[in-house]
């Protein structure tokens, strides 16, 4: 499975495993491992950007070449076309032969360059959902943290009691955490 879909799918589990606050939709996330989920997706995401670009160059070399075959045989067509007129005294038949190659060869490299397009675009298409899927998740975690700092200033005064008799609190985090270039911890 590729990394980014793992952190997507971990950053997943981490909201289907918080807390509820009660009479409410709100969730109580573990503040310092979402966090760590986020920058580790800030990590994963240029590898998969990058691989999205290898892959348009993949497909760009895949279709040049394809273009220079599809040429090479058109020459090689016209080429044999022509010494076939010059060698024999049917020129008929030579031009026949020749169209016949040539329009073999337009029509391979047709489909050459058709199922690189293809296959570039499905390719493609996964790395988009891939991002669409982990952006969805950023921008929920996201929405979800600029609640918090909210849900926690509409909480009693006095702290309430957990079912161990415990504190049910949620530690105070910074509403926003400053992003470091190269996707490094604060601190580090």
């Amino acid at each position: 499975m590729e990394p980014l879909l793992l952190v997507v799918e971990r950053l997943e589990a981490l909201v289907a495993e918080a807390g509820h606050l009660p009479l409410t939709n709100r969730l109580l996330l573990d503040g310092d491992r979402l966090f760590e989920l986020l920058d580790e997706l800030r990590r994963t995401i240029p590898p998969a950007v990058e691989e999205a670009e290898r892959i348009v160059r993949e497909r760009d070399r895949i279709l040049r070449e394809a273009r220079e075959k599809a040429d090479e045989i058109v020459r090689e067509a016209r080429q044999y076309g022509e010494q076939l007129t010059r060698e024999s005294s049917i020129t008929q038949r030579a031009e026949e032969n020749a169209a016949r190659i040539e329009a073999e060869a337009k029509a391979l490299a047709r489909e050459i360059r058709e199922a690189a397009r293809r296959y570039a675009d499905d390719v493609l298409a996964k790395v988009e959902a891939n991002l669409d899927r982990a952006r969805d998740v950023v921008r929920d975690g996201r929405t979800q943290l600029r609640a918090a700092p909210r849900e926690a200033e509409e909480l009693p005064a006095s702290p309430a009691k957990g079912p161990e008799g415990g504190r049910d609190e949620v530690p105070a985090r910074p509403a926003a955490r400053p992003a470091r270039p190269g996707g490094e911890k604060p601190g580090a």
